[in-house]
């Protein structure tokens, strides 16, 4: 099924606009609906060659790598090996709108075991190792696309859709907005969650998918992103907090609570897949602001110690050592434990080394990959080292280019710097004096340290160990150690310099001169993680570090860029037929693009962010008027019963 979506003129006849506007789905529909795709796009990669997605004779079950999953059936499938390789390789033919995370995210409909056998014997494979995948020819093809359906479930409809337990019509914070435009948009985005509740059947727990089983409800981010996520999750609290939805928030607490007990750590996301790798560190953010709101310090008591593990995770796996006027001081980098293409994105991971001969250096630069993917800035100029030969702004940055893990970056270690904080004032909260004094006393220490290796001019960025210097190019990751308070508060001087210094960047790279927002970076390589794109985290870091600054020239800034980022997704959400994206251009208010897929629709973290700062401004905001914005999104599909 299709539907066309485009913004309408005011000279169309009114049954053009009713016809068109009966046949789009609603955005409160119980499907997952997708931006539709082009395969001439998306199989080619950003230099416009096609993509190959075969390794040239290495076979990833029997090298001696750091794999995702383990070896078993169930890996072999999903993360690994020949039946992954050749799905991939004619990924044309059997992947649902050009997405290669697809088929990770289906069920299997018989065991894995039984899966494996099943394709040895149609395709005559009595050894894995002279089973080649570029020798399939067209019959075969028919006969692979024939498997894939026969064996791999429904990837939508495989989760439960309950409505949140706690979800409520009205609730009273955003009763108080006072603009009648955004008091409609905010319930209107409440009304969302209904659509991104999600609940895992106990069908989970019977090992035929790649989805890591939790008990609670949860809500997921939307569009290919069907599972939970650790740091979309922090925005997603925020809104639910701003609807009043508790019990929801712990929940969701409450299963990445599982998580760390079950791995150390919370993972990327919900999958096998994601198990090496984590993402930026928000649950104690996110319990932190559950207590602000309901007080609850019971359940402070059971989870705080959980709160100390997956601290540990990050102390004893992703720090590093970096020498500050002689003293060997910990920091903390994104440095993920896999060594392999990521299952999510087996295509293009292969096509980025199919020029590299040595296997070493292929399995450097996925490490690489793995790592920029934990930091979430999947990807980014942030990441590379700049190609100088590079003859425009694309080709000057590249993913064979690597170097996350030569960085250290500004915005971890202001989050580890923040958990610490918090971590001493709850417990501080359950009376643990002890407790609450050490992770202070390691606070004050840890931001001092921050301060000392990050920052230089009015800001903080990231400190390159291979070159022992730090990047004073603007990223969005500037405004973190503001937003987590890691700074000497009391030093007004040094703090306003920050807003000195974003006005700076405006002179040299107007990045507060556009009109939808401030974009990621001034850097237009492509990558989704830049220009010209905003993304809903940065964004709402930028603005509440700004406002909880405590200095007026700050707070004001505040309040100017939240009523021109709300604005602007007001603007946008009307526009494109009441959907919410993931990221938003700052030059033209459009959807955002760039990167491995297309733009997705939902979305958990922007609706999060835009109800926080409604509730937060609520009584003052206004919509700005913005010149008009194309939709850009012309068709939408859902995910067929049965595919190819």
């Amino acid at each position: 099924m299709s539907f066309f979506l485009c913004p309408l003129s005011l000279s169309r006849s009114l049954f053009v606009l009713l016809s068109l506007l009966l046949s789009l789905p609603s955005p409160l529909s119980s499907q997952t609906y997708y931006v539709k795709a082009p395969f001439e796009g998306r199989f080619k990669s950003a230099a416009g060659e096609k993509w190959i997605c075969q390794l040239d004779g290495y076979d990833l079950s029997t090298e001696n790598l750091d794999r995702t999953c383990d070896q078993n059936d169930i890996g072999q499938i999903f993360c690994y090996g020949k039946i992954l390789e050749a799905i991939n390789y004619f990924g044309k033919y059997t992947m649902f709108n050009e997405d290669f995370k697809h088929i990770v995210d289906r069920p299997l409909k018989k065991s894995a075991a039984e899966t494996v056998a099943d394709f040895k014997r149609i395709f005559g494979v009595e050894e894995w190792k002279d089973f080649k995948v570029t020798k399939m020819n067209v019959t075969t093809v028919a006969t692979l696309k024939t498997f894939v359906r026969e064996h791999f479930g429904n990837a939508d409809k495989f989760l439960d859709s309950p409505q949140p337990v706690d979800w409520k019509e009205n609730p009273p914070k955003l009763q108080n907005i006072a603009d009648p435009q955004l008091k409609t948009f905010a319930n209107q985005l409440h009304g969302l969650w209904k659509k991104l509740g999600k609940k895992m059947p106990e069908s989970a727990k019977e090992n035929k998918s790649t989805l890591i089983y939790v008990p609670n409800p949860f809500v997921v981010p939307g569009g290919r992103f069907r599972e939970f996520y650790y740091w979309d999750a922090y925005w997603i609290v925020r809104g639910l907090l701003a609807s009043g939805m508790t019990e929801s928030v712990k929940h969701m607490c409450n299963n990445y609570a599982e998580m760390v007990n079950k791995f150390g750590f919370v993972p990327n996301g919900g999958r096998i897949y994601y198990n090496k790798r984590s993402q930026p560190p928000f649950l104690t953010f996110m319990v932190n602001d559950y207590f602000a709101e309901t007080g609850d310090t019971e359940y402070l008591k059971t989870i705080l110690p959980v709160l100390e593990k997956e601290l540990n995770f990050w102390r004893t796996r992703r720090s590093v050592k970096v020498n500050l006027d002689g003293k060997h001081k910990t920091f903390y980098q994104y440095r993920a434990e896999s060594n392999v293409p990521r299952p999510e994105s087996f295509c293009q991971d292969v096509d980025t080394v199919r020029h590299i001969p040595e296997m070493a250096e292929k399995k450097r630069i996925w490490r690489e990959i793995a790592s920029a993917a934990e930091s979430g800035w999947d990807f980014s100029s942030r990441w590379m080292e700049e190609d100088p030969k590079g003859e425009n702004e694309t080709l000057k940055w590249k993913m064979t280019r690597l170097m996350i893990t030569k960085i250290v970056p500004v915005d971890l270690n202001a989050l580890i710097c923040g958990n610490l904080e918090m971590l001493s004032n709850l417990y501080h909260q359950i009376g643990d004096k002890e407790k609450a004094n050490s992770y202070h006393k390691e606070f004050q220490a840890f931001r001092e340290d921050v301060h000392e290796l990050f920052y230089e001019d009015g800001g903080w960025f990231d400190f390159d160990l291979k070159n022992q210097k730090r990047n004073t190019r603007f990223y969005g990751s500037i405004v973190v150690p503001l937003f987590t308070r890691c700074y000497r508060t009391a030093d007004v001087e040094e703090t306003e310099k920050l807003l000195d210094k974003l006005e700076h960047f405006n002179n040299t790279d107007r990045i507060l001169s556009h009109e939808f927002g401030v974009a990621t970076s001034a850097i237009a390589s492509g990558q989704q993680w830049d220009f010209p794109n905003i993304w809903p985290p940065l964004a709402h870091m930028m603005i509440e570090g700004l406002r909880r600054s405590g200095i007026k020239r700050m707070e004001d800034k505040a309040k100017e860029m939240a009523q021109q980022w709300v604005s602007a997704n007001h603007k946008l959400y009307n526009t494109c037929r009441n959907y919410m994206f993931e990221k938003t251009t700052a030059d033209n208010g459009a959807p955002g693009g760039g990167g491995e897929y297309n733009v997705q629709i939902g979305f958990g973290w922007s609706n999060g962010g835009i109800l926080d700062l409604l509730v937060t401004y609520g009584k003052e905001m206004k919509v700005k008027k913005l010149r008009e914005v194309e939709c850009s999104v012309k068709e939408v599909v859902e995910e067929p019963d049965e595919f190819p």
